[in-house]
């Protein structure tokens, strides 16, 4: 894969190894490990710690159990996919792209432009784009970069500032005025900030073509970021782990998330009319409570699918390049907060909604899977509080057998995430993102209610409803949260 120019500088992530930071991190790395890994071996052979290692074995086997099975699935999956046919869509069909654009620059839009235009020319049926556009500048700019190269219909649909699901829905209005409901028409939904591969759209295409069962594709990623290097590493760390986690779940035909970065659909699942409503306004009922989403379309038309019986497809081997920006002004832990908080809001308020879970019925995989999403935010940090209560009770020789234990563990998940794309940094943010994502999950699943959209600047309103819902959620936190280092202080006092 080429990374598309585009005006601005961005990293490939990709591009980390072997430079000088690289190796220097490595060798700090491995320097570390064979330090704790001699001083572990020392207190092993001079103290009773038999049980405290067998200890170690053992809830190491419970807490990576699932993530072991997630590993030798997703390896299974990516192996086959390399094996098999790649259809591509073939015959007579047309296709639809709905394109949100909102502060993206002229260099970001030109890049998506030129990739819309090489994925398209592959495309040999009709091409409908729309596109929902905030300034004529952007409208302006899109039709020139699209119509002058590609024999295309374009509608463009002003933005009302009401966000993204208000845009959406006015452009599924436009395509499905514009085309017939049938078996051989398909819409793209995709962010204005996604630079398409000239085989993502076609292949999408031929594999809904092949399976009727199908309903929905997603594809895997290579992020293009601007930001410090600690920042590029963690997002492409994420890449990664997504698609590890899509080609696991991808073997039930389920998957946990459709990203609103690419995603295409059969066309009679979203041009319904009762679907255009719910992607317009949708909700979530919780605890007798009705919670507005706001964000997390991509969600909606996940639970759209899951709904109507359909399964999912992941394409391991099919990219795109979302680009992301971490804000100058914002350091490294703001900005994953900011990310990972919503990330986990949108998938809280998914994982609640009884279409979900409807969907789950006879997929025991994906059933434990929506469960473990709600149960990992606790056992993540079964680490971090065994290492401060350890700290606490002054049991330092046993602080280093679990610190020791831990970073091993970590760079033994950095490995299987990454593979020839490790990056020695990686053992470090999954840690951090283990502590990080868990505290920003529980919070986020207890203020399921509280909701923000940066680019549009939508947000909850603080009313009587909304500050009652904000108690509640509190005493929820504090309560679990009590029983959480309750139970563990019990069971490392017996224990030791």
């Amino acid at each position: 894969m080429t990374i598309p120019v585009i005006i601005e500088k961005y990293n490939d992530p990709r591009d980390l190894s072997w430079s000088f930071s690289w190796i220097n991190t490595l060798l700090l790395n491995i320097c570390l490990l064979v330090l704790l890994v001699t001083w572990s071996s020392y207190i092993a052979s001079n103290s009773g710690t038999n049980a405290i290692i067998l200890g170690l074995g053992v809830v190491g086997i419970w807490r990576y159990s699932w993530g072991l099975i997630n590993f030798f699935r997703a390896t299974y999956f990516i192996r086959s996919s390399k094996n098999a046919a790649k259809p591509i869509a073939v015959g007579s069909y047309s296709l639809s792209i709905i394109l949100p654009v909102y502060d993206q620059t002229e260099g970001q839009l030109r890049a998506v432009g030129a990739g819309i235009v090489n994925s398209i020319r592959m495309v040999p049926g009709r091409v409908l784009i729309v596109c929902a556009y905030r300034d004529e500048a952007q409208k302006e700019m899109l039709s020139e970069l699209i119509e002058n190269e590609h024999a295309v219909v374009m509608h463009f649909v002003r933005q009302r500032g009401m966000g993204k699901r208000e845009a959406l829905a006015d452009a599924l209005n436009i395509v499905k005025a514009s085309i017939p409901n049938g078996p051989k028409e398909f819409v793209l939904l995709m962010d204005g900030d996604t630079i398409l591969t000239p085989e993502a759209i076609v292949r999408s295409i031929g594999e809904l073509q092949t399976n009727a069962q199908t309903g929905a594709i997603c594809v895997n990623e290579v992020p293009l970021v601007k930001g410090t290097k600690l920042f590029v590493a963690w997002r492409w760390l994420r890449s990664l782990q997504r698609n590890q986690t899509m080609s696991s779940f991808a073997l039930s035909g389920r998957v946990l998330v459709l990203t609103g970065r690419f995603a295409m659909y059969r066309s009679d699942i979203l041009l319904r009319p009762e679907f255009i409503n719910r992607i317009r306004k949708d909700y979530l009922l919780h605890k007798g409570a009705y919670i507005s989403l706001l964000t997390g379309d991509d969600k909606t038309t996940w639970l759209e699918v899951l709904l109507r019986g359909f399964d999912v497809c992941y394409l391991p081997d099919v990219f795109i390049y979302p680009i992301e920006e971490q804000k100058e002004e914002d350091s490294f832990i703001k900005e994953t907060i900011a990310l990972t908080k919503r990330y986990s809001g949108n998938m809280a308020r998914a994982n609640l909604h009884p279409d979900a879970w409807r969907g789950a019925a006879g997929k025991l995989h994906f059933r434990y899977g929506l469960l473990d999403q709600r149960v990992s935010m606790w056992t993540s940090l079964l680490t971090p509080v065994v290492l401060i209560l350890l700290i606490l009770f002054d049991d330092f020789d046993i602080f280093i057998l679990f610190l020791t234990y831990t970073l091993i563990i970590k760079n033994l998940q950095a490995i299987a995430y990454s593979g020839s794309n490790y990056n020695p940094v990686f053992p470090y943010l999954i840690f951090y993102n283990q502590v990080m994502s868990s505290l920003v999950k529980i919070f986020t699943f207890a203020f399921l209610h509280r909701q923000k959209w940066n680019n549009q600047n939508i947000s909850v309103t603080d009313n009587p409803a909304m500050l009652a819902l904000d108690k509640n959620a509190r005493l929820s936190i504090l309560t679990r949260l009590g029983l959480f280092v309750t139970l563990f202080t019990l069971v490392y006092s017996v224990l030791r």
